[in-house]
């Protein structure tokens, strides 16, 4: 009997679509990408970190209830070129005297564009880049609420429910 209601319930959690954690509304597709090196300059260290970052980031993101990472650009919603990726120093310091690891501060760049929306955000963190691409996924998810793209368009032409409209100033 367990078994046959675990079944069941395994079968209609499926046939939602995975839209279980989301409350019945459809993910927001993204596409995480490096962003192209101006000028045709060889790829180096920078390339390799934009690279690592993207990793990172889409790893947060699959994370993240409501989101959906694509290899397509053409099937997203929301993209996000990571632009760049840089460690700081914070310091040195050990234990009893012996230097364990070196500290420091990852710092990962995004550029993010919904339709016309477009925004550049940045995750920091200690250590290596996941704890960064985390907190510039969680700076991505708060973007996405505000700028609506959680909501589909409007098919009639009509402005989003709460949306702020532009008025121009008259001169």
């Amino acid at each position: 009997m367990t078994v046959v209601v675990a079944l069941v319930l395994s079968t209609v959690l499926a046939a939602r679509g995975g839209q279980a954690k989301t409350h019945g509304k459809e993910s927001v597709r993204i596409y995480v990408v490096a962003a192209e090196v101006p000028g045709g300059s060889p790829p180096g260290d920078a390339l390799q970190g934009r690279l690592a970052a993207v990793r990172e980031l889409r790893e947060a993101l699959r994370r993240k209830a409501g989101l959906r990472v694509v290899d397509d650009r053409a099937q997203a919603d929301v993209t996000v070129e990571v632009t760049d990726r840089e460690q700081q120093s914070a310091g040195e310091g050990g234990f009893g005297g012996v230097k364990l690891t070196p500290f420091v501060n990852t710092i990962i760049r995004v550029r993010v564009t919904f339709g016309e929306h477009q925004s550049e955000l940045k995750g920091m963190g200690p250590g290596t880049g996941s704890r960064a691409a985390k907190d510039a996924a969680d700076g991505l998810l708060k973007w996405i609420e505000r700028n609506r793209a959680d909501r589909p368009p409007p098919s009639d032409g009509r402005a989003v429910a709460g949306a702020k409209a532009f008025v121009p100033l008259a001169a």
